[in-house]
């Protein structure tokens, strides 16, 4: 019940009708799609009974302590002291049988010397006391034993009835308490009545959650798909190794290497256009940056270059056609440059010709 209490209080949160709006200073920024008016009706009655219900059953369960729990354990305080005058019967069994048998065989002998003698009436003596303590435990045991269970059966009955009585008393307060719940949300809790496999289909066919769930990115390959377009140590292409040697680093330099963005803002350069860009391309592009009615010059005028080599500093995985890929510490010739280190280079790698990022690679 109290799990229950507490699940309800966390719905509640998750349901909070002005999730979305300014967050109060010092408190959570909560955001999540709006919900439907009868759902917010719904978990917070939910949340209302569940405490109602808490603050009910808390009471019973110091009776169910009182008159069940406490009762019994005294019960079997009484059943372990009869256990251990049993175990103690059989001890003065033993002894009893021990001293017999000496006896009997002292007594056997023709001629006895005196310590013989002697020993004979030591072990009669100690023969009369472990008979008195047999005896007495045993005859305790026979006609006290049956007394008890008779009480034990007299004493079983109540604390019985009295446990199923809390029984039914909690779980009808539950009960009503879950009806009020139902009742006043019978639009919501519309498939209450039905089985649990009916239920579960007619709730699928409104709403199909997990198909949604596993079109999602962020579960795809594992939970890791982002990271194929990741750098650091994150990055999923990198060996145990490589991603140590990579930490080291970072702890030397006293901070941590992530690479920069590859794709700018709007109001950043716009893409590099290379040598196998149409004119209509190269017109698109212009349009999609910086809008048709206010193209200005492309950036700084294309360096050609010839065996001019560049270090790849992160990962880059290409992210549209005519996108050149590569992977730290590669070593890509360059093709195409400008002066800005923020705009779009032309690369060649493993015979593929591409664009990058300029700020993704150092000059050798």
């Amino acid at each position: 019940m109290m799990h229950q209490a507490s699940m309800a209080s966390y719905l509640s949160a998750m349901y909070d009708p002005y999730i979305g709006t300014p967050a109060v200073e010092g408190m959570i920024q909560k955001r999540v799609p709006s919900t439907a008016p009868e759902a917010i009706q719904a978990v917070n009655d939910a949340e209302a009974a569940l405490g109602y219900c808490r603050d009910e059953v808390l009471p019973e369960l110091d009776g169910l302590d009182r008159d069940v729990t406490r009762p019994l354990l005294d019960l079997l305080d009484i059943a372990k002291t009869i256990q251990k005058t049993i175990v103690k019967r059989s001890h003065k069994l033993i002894d009893y049988d021990r001293h017999r048998l000496a006896l009997a065989k002292l007594t056997a002998k023709q001629d006895r010397s005196f310590s013989e003698e002697k020993q004979i009436f030591k072990t009669e003596t100690a023969l009369d006391t472990a008979t008195q303590d047999y005896e007495y435990l045993n005859n305790m045991l026979k006609e006290q034993l049956p007394h008890f269970f008779q009480l034990q059966s007299h004493f079983i009955q109540p604390v019985f009835e009295r446990y199923y009585a809390i029984q039914v008393k909690i779980y009808g307060m539950i009960y009503a308490r879950y009806h009020e719940l139902f009742n006043a949300n019978l639009n919501h809790f519309i498939t209450n009545q039905m089985g649990i496999e009916d239920g579960f289909n007619y709730r699928k066919s409104q709403h199909d959650v997990r198909a949604e769930m596993e079109n999602m990115d962020l579960l795809k390959s594992g939970g890791k798909a982002w990271l194929a377009a990741s750098g650091g140590v994150n990055n999923s292409r990198l060996s145990l190794q490589e991603r140590a040697a990579l930490r080291e680093q970072e702890k030397a330099g006293g901070m941590a290497l992530s690479p920069p963005p590859a794709y700018g803002s709007s109001s950043s350069s716009p893409r590099m256009m290379n040598q196998y860009s149409t004119g209509q391309e190269k017109q698109q592009l212009q349009q999609q940056a910086w809008g048709p009615s206010s193209a200005p010059a492309p950036p700084a005028i294309a360096n050609r270059t010839g065996g001019q080599y560049v270090i790849a500093l992160y990962d880059y995985q290409a992210q549209a056609d005519g996108d050149l890929s590569f992977r730290k510490d590669d070593k890509i010739e360059l093709i195409e440059r400008t002066m800005d280190q923020n705009d779009w280079w032309t690369g060649k790698l493993h015979g593929q010709t591409g664009i990058f990022p300029g700020n993704y690679v150092s000059e050798l």
